[in-house]
């Protein structure tokens, strides 16, 4: 089963409520814990990374006895027994708090100056090489740093602009689908000074794009065997070029425009609010179709559900978040600290509320080392390793 309904149809009525409460009723766990086993023995001539396996090995035992614990202690001798996280990006939990953590590096670096979400994305035909080849992804990092770069010598801007590029490898339905966001600064950076540069083409960013990315893959994987792809995406998209969005910000400030784009950063693959239903066998849940904005469900099958998931986990030291131009460590344009959005107080404070305590007062507005008995403080005591 695929698609069962969308926002238009009679039948979704019966999962409005459900959608609007966002509350987490099914967990990943669960079904792997129904279905990882099944799933490798459904496949096995399919070759599973080393790291699929350890990622979902530390995702069964997240939290319970096996992980280890900690022991937190009163004076009154009340104790506190605290499970072990994973400390897995795959993990719901844990890998948000991971994606949080590189929000945090991200506000560190950024300029207090206007910046934009930009998005460029591939043709389908060409999503495959990404995942039979997963050290390919460095190519789009690449193509897009050289179109940035390309299009302010284009210009004439003097300068060195500053930009972050973020890997997505799913899209809203969690299939395969690598694509590069961006934030970009609307300006470059001389002298220690911004200089404001705020237009941008969409025709020149989608066709170098295209021709910078074609050029790159075309060596990495062999003219030969590229060769019919090439031709194949010149001849479909040498008028329009790739997909690539840069609107003009809608945010009034640099600071609502950085909420926006960490809290689009600062999650897992998929919210587990979105699965409607689990039934031991079929998963139902819900997205936002990116060409309308509809809400779409969809009904599949546990193993397939496992599927999409576990492509999606990366490589070991594989990194989503990279920095180019003046924000590179590299770059040699002063940077003075008067031109940085957030001070190292500022960071400290949200690295501060982004560990486990601080983390269970700000969201449930409860200390989870007061003591119920006697109200005071409890402190750590010892850690039990298995």
């Amino acid at each position: 089963m695929a698609i069962i309904c969308t926002e238009d149809d009679k039948d979704f009525k019966q999962y409005e409520d459900r959608i609007k409460s966002r509350k987490v009723i099914f967990t990943f766990k669960q079904i792997f814990i129904d279905w990882w086993q099944k799933f490798l023995d459904n496949n096995p001539t399919i070759t599973i990374r080393d790291i699929v396996h350890s990622s979902v090995e530390k995702l069964l035992i997240c939290k319970t006895l096996a992980a280890g614990y900690s022991v937190f202690i009163c004076d009154c001798l009340t104790k506190l027994f605290v499970y072990h996280t994973c400390k897995c990006r795959f993990c719901p939990s844990c890998g948000n708090k991971y994606n949080e953590e590189r929000a945090i590096s991200i506000k560190n670096i950024l300029f207090d100056h206007k910046h934009r979400h930009a998005v460029f994305t591939i043709p389908k035909e060409l999503r495959r090489f990404f995942r039979e080849d997963r050290s390919r992804l460095d190519i789009l990092f690449k193509a897009v740093d050289l179109t940035i770069k390309q299009y302010f010598k284009f210009r004439n801007v003097g300068g060195t602009p500053a930009f972050v590029e973020v890997l997505h490898t799913y899209g809203r339905s969690i299939i395969w689908n690598p694509h590069i966001h961006v934030i970009l600064l609307e300006g470059v950076l001389k002298n220690g000074k911004i200089t404001n540069y705020d237009f941008f083409s969409y025709p020149y960013f989608k066709k170098k794009f295209m021709y910078i990315l074609l050029n790159l893959m075309e060596k990495d994987i062999g003219k030969d065997i590229f060769k019919s792809t090439r031709v194949k995406m010149w001849n479909n998209y040498r008028i329009k070029g790739f997909y690539v969005h840069t609107p003009p910000s809608k945010f009034p400030t640099v600071i609502a425009l950085l909420k926006y784009v960490t809290r689009y950063l600062s999650r897992p693959v998929m919210a587990q609010s979105r699965i409607l239903d689990y039934d031991g066998e079929y998963v139902t849940f819900w997205y936002q179709r990116h060409e309308d904005e509809k809400i779409v469900i969809e009904k599949i099958t546990a193993l397939e559900f496992i599927g999409r998931l576990i492509i999606h986990i990366p490589d070991k030291n594989m990194k989503y978040i990279r920095y180019f131009g003046a924000y590179h460590n590299s770059s040699k344009e002063e940077k003075p600290s008067a031109i940085k959005l957030f001070s190292d107080n500022n960071i400290s404070y949200l690295r501060k509320t982004n560990r486990w305590r601080e983390k269970i007062i700000n969201d449930f507005k409860i200390d989870p080392q007061q003591c119920p008995n006697c109200g005071l403080t409890m402190v750590y005591y010892c850690s039990e390793f298995t």
